[in-house]
């Protein structure tokens, strides 16, 4: 039985359950708007993984029957956004036994709610992606207008400017009008990089596998091309098997069970941008062959022969 903690509604969610269901396995919905109102939990927490059962509207599982439980808390999709990733400036609240429950469930969840916070500090993910081996791109992290404006110019004029935090931004290759907002940054800093050229390539790991996909586009945001009036061609991507290891390695490093990571290939060399820790993979599907969500539901429920 896989349990699917979202909101069903939520366009990523509603892709995920259509498969479920093509796939014919066994699921229940708890919806997370309405989970105030009819949820009931019964537990035993204690040394090791808790027993008990979740009762939602008219169905109880009990914690034994649940192969994997999916976990996506996230705003409602803007209609603007195509990409469907949350970009509301406020984490939704999750009551607080349902996340003790799923940080604790023995089964497989994607993914724990204790395991999504690095997602909301972009400094403390680039220390970690460091610690892999894999790499980052020129950054500077300062509230100061002068340093800003010192790495701009080191980097002739090659710079993007991003959120320090888990809210997305939408990336722009910085010019010089924008140095003279930089006064800005004495209310708060934010993550300068330098920019790059090549394609972006975006690795969704689901247990122990990774399915690449590389974008040639020409817009520095490919998620933005058509807004932008870019073309965006989205294909399979091979990656050198150490990478392949090192994506796999960074999940379990930030105790990810399913990760989109964000990758950018200049001649040959692989940088690294970020970790989703809630990914909106269908973006990345071919809506004829849905591998990443296929194999999602298939690690969930048991039937992918990982251990």
């Amino acid at each position: 039985m896989v349990l699917v903690c979202a909101d069903p509604s939520e366009a990523v969610t509603a892709f995920f359950c259509s498969r479920l269901k093509m796939l014919r396995i066994d699921h229940q919905i708890l919806d997370l708007r309405g989970a105030t109102d009819t949820l009931s939990i019964q537990w035993s927490p204690r040394a090791g993984p808790p027993s008990g059962s979740i009762s939602f509207a008219d169905w109880t599982v009990n914690f034994d029957e649940l192969t994997g439980v999916y976990f996506r808390n996230v705003p409602l999709d803007d209609p603007s956004d195509e990409i469907g990733d949350p970009i509301d400036h406020v984490y939704p609240r999750i009551d607080p036994e349902i996340a003790a429950v799923l940080n604790s469930l023995r089964c497989r969840v994607v993914n724990r709610p204790a395991a999504t916070y690095s997602n909301r500090s972009k400094p403390y993910q680039t220390l970690i992606i460091r610690q892999i081996g894999l790499g980052i791109p020129k950054t500077l992290i300062t509230n100061d207008p002068r340093a800003a404006r010192q790495f701009y110019y080191e980097c002739e004029g090659k710079v993007v400017r991003k959120s320090l935090s888990g809210v997305r931004s939408i990336v722009r290759r910085m010019n010089e009008k924008d140095l003279d907002g930089l006064a800005v940054l004495e209310q708060g800093p934010a993550q300068f990089q330098e920019y790059l050229p090549g394609d972006n390539i975006r690795v969704h790991v689901v247990g122990e596998r990774s399915f690449a996909v590389r974008i040639q586009c020409d817009a520095v945001d490919y998620r933005y091309a058509g807004q932008e009036g870019y073309a965006r061609r989205m294909i399979p991507a091979k990656l050198p098997a150490d990478l392949e290891t090192n994506c796999v390695r960074l999940a379990k490093e930030f105790g990810l069970a399913m990760a989109g990571i964000d990758l950018k290939e200049t001649p040959g060399e692989y940088f690294c941008f970020e970790v989703n820790t809630s990914p909106a993979f269908p973006f990345y599907e071919s809506v004829a062959r849905p591998i990443i969500a296929d194999a999602l539901a298939e690690f969930l429920a048991g039937s992918d022969g990982e251990k």
